[in-house]
């Protein structure tokens, strides 16, 4: 995750003005530790036990706090605020997240350090006194300061998202999933409590070691649900894959759900065509684009076109060292995984982010899983494209063909009636005398002229609209967003084009193929949506009768218009 420039210098400006002296004054106005090894005891559980946050419905929930509302009301403000610290400290060490380590550090840390401070002022405001062996007293203060914290901590969330743009919502399930903890956290923080004003360090232990068993039970469940979590997960996006059968809208899904699912700053799909690397799409600067600038193939490439194990790296240094190219600046863990395709290596997917050791072990397995999935997809989907164009193709001409046009059409004239298009014009022509053509110099010679005015067609019509061979020596132009006057216009300069060209045919009738060059002419028909009609099959009945009566009738060689 990138992180903004003036949140970078900002945030650390503000910790560095109100958490250090802040703790040194909470520390001052405290009541002090009076039993190290005690405070010692809970602190050190504290951290452990926030290092196994349990997941329940892709939600986290973290349980640290039954000790160190322990520790606010033996020892005072001052023990917990450190205590919490050393909580967020731990976390960032060991535990994985997209953001920087110093940067997650700082958010929570004053998170934390402003939850403990605001939780603290309502307890003594309200009157609460620390050190009380009164249970009435302990019990309503307590659960008084749990709220406070609690309430504390999401406002905190909430300026956070207001500030800097990251997702909190006061009223969905994490709220409600945080609230009902307390339902665990007060009763075992107040018996440990209790236990230890009575028994001192040593009574700790009946309710520590118990909480550690159940959590430790909970969080090895909790690791095996969530890698079957995922597996269903992948499991879900290898079927939304093999719905696409269209190889950009799939390649664009596979990237957003490989981000998704991995927490990935950066993806890059690399072909490894004709023994070389080049990246062909990829999610770079938080956009998606298919000219990647930022993943630099070095001239060792080649020695890498043998790997077709997934792999993982968790900082820069390792990374750096086995790929055969370069990734944008500050990315620290990369995962990449082959695309096979029976057994042959076709290309590479690679992830990476900014946040050192973010990728597990368990989720490389799942990212060669999604590849695989993904390699299977795009296989089925260029199988698909290729038998759609082949069917959409004219196989003399490679022009588009009726079918292409029947259902091209009927979407533009949709377009238009839907008001996303403003009109269209539509221009068909037949070849003058194509049957006398045939009769004189053959069939194959009638072909080469088919080919050879196709090829003129889709020259003119480049970048203004589409061809296609409607039938036999007839075609038909499709002008989006073109009046009928700049179709008529269009269509006069083909005439005139094709009036003026000469072909080149090898009549095929004679006992030799003798080279020999021909003229032609065409009529044409032009109508309109929605000057002339808003159906489909009438646009084109209406620019064939225009072809026929102000074409073919007035003597040929012209541009018939249709009037309604």
């Amino acid at each position: 995750m990138r992180i903004g420039k003036g949140e970078r210098v900002s945030l650390p400006l503000v910790w560095l003005l109100l958490v250090p002296g802040g703790m040194a004054m909470l520390w001052q106005l405290g009541r002090g530790v009076d039993d190290w090894i005690a405070y010692t005891i809970m602190a050190a559980a504290a951290v452990v036990t926030g290092l196994f946050p349990l997941e329940f419905r892709n939600i986290t929930v973290s349980f640290q706090q039954w000790l160190l509302i322990a520790i606010f009301l033996r020892f005072g403000a001052g023990a917990e605020a450190l205590a919490s610290q050393l909580v967020v400290l731990a976390s960032v060490l060991f535990t994985k997240s997209a953001l920087p380590p110093v940067h997650r550090f700082v958010i929570n840390s004053l998170i934390f350090f402003f939850s403990s401070v605001f939780a603290a002022g309502v307890f003594f405001l309200a009157g609460g006194v620390t050190g009380s062996m009164s249970v009435p007293h302990i019990i309503g203060f307590g659960l008084l300061y749990m709220m406070a914290h609690l309430a504390a901590n999401h406002l905190c969330m909430l300026a956070d998202s207001k500030l800097f743009g990251r997702p909190y919502h006061f009223r969905s399930r994490e709220t409600v999933w945080d609230a009902a903890s307390l339902l665990v956290i007060f009763p075992f923080g107040i018996a440990a409590y209790f236990l230890e004003r009575s028994y001192g360090p040593g009574g700790l232990f009946p309710i520590l070691i118990p909480f550690f068993i159940a959590l430790l039970f909970a969080a090895r469940y909790n690791t095996s649900e969530g890698v079957n979590r995922r597996l269903r997960s992948a499991s879900k996006t290898g079927y939304e894959l093999a719905g696409r059968l269209n190889s950009e809208e799939l390649i664009r899904l596979f990237i957003h759900r490989i981000r998704q699912s991995q927490g990935a700053d950066i993806v890059y799909l690399v072909d490894s065509a004709e023994g070389r690397l080049l990246a062909t799409s990829a999610w770079e600067e938080d956009a998606l684009t298919e000219n990647p600038r930022h993943l630099l193939i070095t001239e060792s490439a080649g020695s890498y076109l043998d790997r077709v194990e997934a792999s993982v790296f968790g900082t820069a240094r390792e990374w750096q060292r086995e790929l055969p190219f370069g990734l944008p600046e500050g990315i620290e863990s990369v995962m990449v995984a082959p695309l096979l395709n029976e057994d042959q290596l076709t290309g590479y997917v690679v992830a990476g982010a900014y946040r050192r050791h973010l990728f597990a072990r368990e989720d490389v397995q799942i990212f060669d899983l999604l590849c695989t999935h993904f390699t299977v997809s795009l296989e089925k989907a260029r199988y698909v494209e290729t038998a759609a164009s082949h069917s959409e193709r004219c196989p003399l001409t490679g022009m588009h063909n009726y079918r292409w046009l029947e259902s091209e059409l009927e979407r533009r004239v949709s377009n238009v009636n839907g008001g996303v298009l403003s009109r269209l014009s539509l221009i068909i022509l037949d070849i003058d005398h194509f049957k006398r053509l045939n009769d004189t110099y053959g069939h194959q010679s009638g072909n080469d002229i088919l080919v050879s005015l196709a090829a003129i067609l889709e020259k003119e019509t480049e970048g203004k609209g589409h061809a296609a061979r409607f039938g036999g020596e007839e075609f038909v132009i499709l002008l989006p967003g073109w009046w009928k006057e700049e179709a008529v216009g269009f269509a006069e300069r083909l005439r005139k084009y094709i009036e003026h060209s000469v072909f080149e045919i090898r009549p095929d009738l004679g006992d030799e193929r003798t080279k020999e060059f021909v003229s032609i002419t065409a009529s044409f028909g032009v109508a309109s949506v929605p000057e002339d009609t808003d159906e489909p099959m009438d646009l084109l009945r209406n620019a064939d009768r225009a072809l026929y009566v102000g074409g073919k009738q007035s003597g040929r060689n012209k541009v018939g218009v249709y009037q309604v």
